[in-house]
């Protein structure tokens, strides 16, 4: 059985599809099969993202609906090394929740890790497709607005019950920190109420990689960022202490 990560946060904005993107690649890169499924029906972005836009026929809904398996709709991502696959949410139309149970259940069982990126804010009734073991990643910046949010929807998943809610905080500037205009990392631990899974540096390489389409630079600070990520997910023993500096 594969495992589910849900990356959700309180607000748009936080850059949590750009997370979801990078940090599915950083796994399939670890030769782990990976399927990343976008959730914000209406409003799709990861199929730019990825640079699949061009190629994708069905959606999300095809295979919901029973019109398509998975292995139908899924797209080989191209930039990655094979491993890593991807469902785009429907332009029209609802994700129904017990339909998208019934998905993740399957999916969980032909891939290593599903990556299923929330759309931003409160969507409860689509939390409650989820098993409980679902791993829920709360993506935020270190503004106060951000952590707010995350505070509130970490509250939120925790009432919930699911066993692990884990904060990735994003688009880090660690002259701000330093300068006390945004809150260090340890005040965002505070005010998030949420355990540390990862920081991510404030990066034009994201930026460029999720307008070309193009993966990251493996040597950049970013790709470095999430690969330390998606380590700790995999149970490497990967320390935070280094971040208690700034």
């Amino acid at each position: 059985m594969g495992r589910l990560l849900a990356v959700t946060s309180g607000k748009g904005g936080a850059g949590k599809s750009s997370v979801s993107v990078h940090l599915a690649s950083a796994l399939s890169l670890m030769s782990n099969k990976v399927l990343i499924v976008d959730l914000d029906a209406g409003m799709r972005c990861l199929d730019i993202m990825l640079g699949v836009s061009d190629v994708m026929i069905f959606d999300l809904n095809d295979v919901l609906k029973g019109a398509k398996t998975i292995e139908e709709a899924a797209i080989n991502v191209p930039s990655s090394d094979g491993n890593l696959f991807f469902i785009g949410a429907p332009l029209k139309g609802k994700i129904v929740p017990e339909e998208l149970s019934s998905f993740v259940s399957t999916a969980a069982e032909r891939f290593d890790f599903v990556i299923l990126d929330f759309p931003a804010g409160a969507v409860d009734e689509l939390y409650s497709a989820l098993p409980r073991y679902a791993e829920m990643l709360v993506v935020c910046n270190a503004d106060a607005v951000s952590l707010r949010d995350a505070a509130i929807q970490g509250a939120d998943l925790k009432e919930l019950q699911f066993m692990s809610v884990r904060l990735i905080l994003n688009r880090v500037s660690f002259d701000n920190m330093r300068r006390g205009i945004n809150a260090n990392i340890d005040e965002v631990i505070d005010s998030s109420g949420i355990r540390l899974m990862g920081v991510v540096p404030q990066s034009m390489d994201v930026y460029m990689s999720c307008c070309s389409g193009q993966a990251l630079n493996k040597k950049s600070r970013a790709a470095k960022a999430f690969l330390r990520i998606a380590k700790r997910v995999m149970g490497y023993d990967i320390p935070l202490t280094s971040y208690k500096k700034i």
